[in-house]
C-alpha cells in the first residue's frame, strides 16, 4: 500500500462546499469562499476511521492460506478447526515528524601498503538531515494479538463501520506517543546521516497534530489439537497481520539432524585445513571455518526450540510459547464495556 497522507471532508460553514483537510492541518483556506477556517478534533486530536472490506468468509480463507505457508504442521490445514471470526477496532496514534538539522563525526579507513603495514585515518564528516519520519503505535493493551503498529495508512475512511463494530478506545497518553515520536525520528535521521562516531549533532523536530486511527482488524481463533492459536486479518487489505501456529516435529528432526552435520563438516575442514597447511593464514581459515559451524549449529539450536510454534506478528512475550486461550477471552470481555 502506498504511504498516503489521511484526508477527511467536511463542509465550510460560510458556503457549505465541500472541505478536504490532510493530517495535521489546524488552519485552512476554503477554496470556494476563501474563509479562514480552525480545524480541531476531539480534545484537540484528529480521528479517523477505516472503512472495513473484508466479511467473514475472506478472513478466514486468508487464515487457512496462511496455514499452508512455511514449516508449520503439514497436517494444520486439515486438523485445525476455526471456532471464531469477528471483527474489532484497534486505535493507532498516527503523526509525521519533519526532521532537520546537522550530524557531525569522523570514520575510520584503515589502508595497507605493499609491505603489508596498516595505518588508520580519520575521515570527518558533516551531514545535514532533512527528511519526515511516519510513526504509528497502538493506543490501547491489544492482549496476546501481536499488533504494535500500523502498516497501511490509505484507505477508505468512514465512520459508518466504526458505530457497528466492537471499538477499543485509546488507554496510552498522547504526550507519551509524541515523545516516542519524536526519539524515533532522532534515532533515524541519526542513522541515516550515516557518522559511525558523533561528535556533535543539532537535530531539530517539527511535529504534526497527532492523529488518532481507529483500524479494522479480524481475528480468528483456531483450534489444533486441544491448543487454541490466533490469526489476525487486516480489515482493510485482507492480509495477514499476525498469528501463531503449530510447528512440525518432522521439520525440528531435520534441522536438528541437517544443521549438526554440516556444523560438523565445516569445522572438521577447518581443522584439517590448519593441520595440513603450515601458512600463517591457515590459522585464520581454522578460526573463521569454526565461527560459521558454531553459527549453523546455533541457528539449528534456534530453530529447533523454537520450531514448536511459529510466530508471526510484534508478539512481546517469548518465542516458542504456546497462546493461552485465556488472552483471547479477556479481549472478548474487555470488549463487552465498549460501545457495540
Amino acid at each position: 500500500m502506498p504511504d498516503e497522507a489521511l484526508s477527511v471532508g467536511l463542509s465550510c460553514p460560510s458556503c457549505g462546499g465541500a472541505v478536504s483537510i490532510e493530517e495535521g492541518e489546524s488552519v485552512i483556506n476554503c477554496r470556494y469562499c476563501d474563509s479562514m477556517l480552525f480545524i480541531e478534533g476531539d480534545m484537540g486530536i484528529q480521528t479517523v476511521a477505516f472503512k472495513n472490506k473484508v466479511d467473514p468468509q475472506r478472513a478466514m480463507q486468508a487464515a487457512e492460506a496462511w496455514w499452508k505457508k512455511g514449516f508449520k504442521a503439514r497436517d494444520l490445514k486439515k486438523v485445525g478447526k476455526t471456532t471464531e471470526v469477528y471483527p474489532i477496532y484497534l486505535p493507532f496514534w498516527s503523526t509525521t515528524i519533519k526532521v532537520a538539522g546537522w550530524v557531525c563525526g569522523y570514520e575510520e579507513k584503515t589502508r595497507s601498503d605493499s609491505k603489508g603495514n596498516t595505518t588508520t585515518e580519520r575521515v570527518y564528516k558533516e551531514v545535514m538531515v532533512l527528511q519526515d519520519h511516519r510513526f504509528s503505535q497502538i493506543a490501547c493493551d491489544p492482549g496476546d494479538l501481536g499488533i504494535r503498529s500500523l502498516r497501511n495508512f490509505s484507505g477508505e475512511r468512514t465512520f459508518e463501520d466504526f458505530t457497528m463494530i466492537p471499538t477499543f478506545e485509546t488507554t496510552s497518553s498522547v504526550d507519551e506517543a509524541r515523545k516516542q515520536a519524536e526519539a524515533e525520528a532522532v534515532e533515524q535521521a541519526r542513522r541515516g546521516a550515516g557518522v559511525p562516531h558523533i561528535t556533535f549533532e543539532r537535530i531539530y523536530t517539527v511535529p504534526r497534530k497527532m492523529s488518532v486511527i481507529y483500524y479494522p482488524i479480524w481475528v480468528v481463533r483456531y483450534s489444533y489439537r486441544d491448543r487454541m492459536y490466533v490469526v489476525t486479518v487486516d480489515g482493510v487489505g485482507g492480509q495477514i497481520l499476525s498469528g501463531r501456529a503449530p510447528g512440525d516435529p518432522l521439520y525440528q528432526s531435520m534441522a536438528i539432524t541437517g544443521g549438526t552435520a554440516v556444523a560438523g563438516l565445516v569445522s572438521g575442514f577447518g581443522l584439517v585445513f590448519a593441520t595440513l597447511e603450515a601458512g600463517g593464514s591457515s590459522g585464520y581459515i581454522a578460526i573463521f571455518a569454526l565461527a560459521i559451524g558454531a553459527g549453523v549449529l546455533y541457528a539449528t539450536y534456534r530453530f529447533f526450540r523454537n520450531g514448536s510454534e511459529i510466530i508471526e506478528g510484534e508478539f512481546q512475550g517469548k518465542r516458542g510459547e504456546i497462546g493461552n486461550p485465556l488472552d483471547v477471552g479477556e479481549i472478548l470481555k474487555t470488549l463487552e464495556g465498549f460501545r457495540p
